[in-house]
């Protein structure tokens, strides 16, 4: 592709004449470097890209994508921000694929994979092929693939977005996290709904406070970013932005008034609710427990209603959708109920414990630990809404990274108003809660959901709950 086809749209100085030269494809890891490439030299919070530039021309690289003017003889690109103008490069390649489907961009702390895959799910069913990117997988409709990132890095983005128009995708749901928003790895995507959920706290290892992570998360509601907004009113952060926004706002919940929203919630083996959608009247019985997941299905059916499917179709597709995988599933053996669930932050473990409560005819033992490497406040408060709502805790590994388990689990106990058992490995830690309950009690499995792998010293290691769980149980 020629260098100005692109970089359409990116404001650059150049010290050569680039009119006719030719780019190969683009490469941000100067390892994988090939002849003819663009490398981008990215700045992170660990590494600067400019320190690899002279192994990514010593490899072929035909043009540098950089910050700042380089010593190398070498064709720069230079702009003052590299990573919007990556963004948009790989648009280019890639031939702008986002135009080319429906996009929808969910975003918020909680409810962003479930909110993605129940439109992805009932926009299929409902006739209309509908791509999925996000923490559990990617799926073109068809078939699905693993997810490395909830937010693909903008190549891989594009690359996803246009075989998703190439295998005759007509939309798009994918995850936006406020990782990928301050990175700008979405910037010069137009989606045609962006989807708050709520704001609450996670990341502050990252973010220097909530007001960053929110402003984070509310910089993605602006017309350079999406068309129309849906938006949980709920959510006071919700209210608040409904407020301010700029575009149109689709508002949905279940206690504030709302353009969608859900009346007679009736909780059991499945959960019934009617879903009003600006008038148009939808009975459900869902497969998914919770209140959250009624707040959760509001946002998708809102989503597909823009996307032209009727409240009939939609309502057939609501009620034959299962749980996502890892997501607050439900299993019964002998009297007793387990659930898995991904809940890894406070309000979503006090989310998740207070449905398991409902499930709960005996006692609730609750499985849970907090990742190593990241934000270390959150642990005390999670102990503390642990032993609040849980009758026996106890607390083990999820991702560790390079802490130690003991001094994360430390931390959690500090916040925890009565016992807990300590169990470092996570098996053993299944095991004992499992061998612990009783007929009608309840056992929750907290923090890991769907993944597949414990993260601990530097090393992945092959680990399900779901799997761990069955074998307890089959034993």
């Amino acid at each position: 592709m020629k260098a100005e086809t692109l970089l359409e749209g990116v404001k650059y100085t150049t010290n050569t004449d680039i009119s006719d030269m030719e780019i190969s494809d683009i490469c941000s890891d100067s390892r994988d470097v090939r002849p003819g490439d663009l490398f981008v030299a990215l700045t992170g919070t660990k590494s600067d890209g400019k320190r690899f530039v002279r192994e990514a021309l010593e490899k072929g690289a035909r043009a540098i994508l950089t910050d700042t003017p380089l010593k190398d003889n070498a064709a720069q690109i230079i702009t003052g921000d590299v990573r919007g103008a990556y963004a948009r490069v790989c648009e280019n390649f890639f031939s702008n694929p986002a135009r080319k489907l429906k996009l929808i961009g969910v975003t918020g702390t909680n409810g962003k994979s479930t909110v993605a895959y129940l439109i992805h799910k009932i926009a299929c069913k409902c006739g209309i092929r509908c791509g999925l990117i996000g923490t559990m997988y990617i799926h073109d409709g068809c078939e699905k693939s693993p997810s490395m990132l909830t937010t693909p890095d903008p190549y891989e983005l594009n690359k996803i977005l246009a075989h998703f128009a190439d295998c005759g995708c007509k939309a798009a749901a994918m995850e936006v996290s406020a990782h990928a928003l301050y990175w700008h790895k979405t910037d010069g995507i137009v989606f045609d709904m962006g989807v708050f959920t709520n704001l609450t706290r996670d990341h502050l290892d990252f973010f220097k406070d909530m007001e960053e992570y929110g402003q984070t998360k509310f910089s993605f509601f602006t017309s350079e970013h999406i068309k129309k907004a849906v938006i949980n009113s709920d959510s006071a952060e919700g209210v608040r932005l409904i407020n301010s926004v700029k575009v149109p706002v689709v508002t949905y919940g279940l206690y504030n008034p709302a353009d969608v929203f859900a009346v007679n919630i009736v909780q059991g083996d499945k959960c019934g609710y009617v879903v009003n959608d600006r008038d148009c009247l939808m009975e459900i019985r869902s497969k998914l427990h919770g209140e959250f997941n009624v707040s959760n299905s509001l946002a998708a059916i809102a989503c597909v209603g823009e996307l032209g499917a009727d409240c009939a179709n939609i309502a057939r597709a609501m009620n034959s959708t299962p749980a996502p995988e890892g997501r607050f599933n439900v299993y019964k053996r002998d009297g007793k109920t387990y659930i898995i669930d991904f809940a890894h932050t406070p309000d979503g473990l006090e989310n998740v414990l207070t449905q398991a409560r409902k499930l709960c005819k005996g006692e609730l033992i609750l499985v849970f630990g907090c990742g190593g490497d990241r934000d270390k406040g959150k642990r005390a408060v999670m102990g503390k809404i642990a032993s609040r709502l849980a009758d026996e805790v106890i607390i083990t590994e999820d991702n560790p990274r390079m802490e130690e388990q003991s001094d994360i689990a430390k931390d959690i106990m500090q916040g925890i108003d009565g016992r807990a058992v300590c169990i470092d490995d996570r098996k053993e830690a299944v095991a004992l809660a499992c061998s612990m309950a009783k007929e009608g009690d309840v056992v929750l499995i907290a923090g890991k959901g769907s993944e597949g792998y414990i993260d601990a010293g530097g090393v992945k290691t092959l680990y399900s709950d779901r799997e761990e769980l069955f074998k307890v149980l089959d034993r």
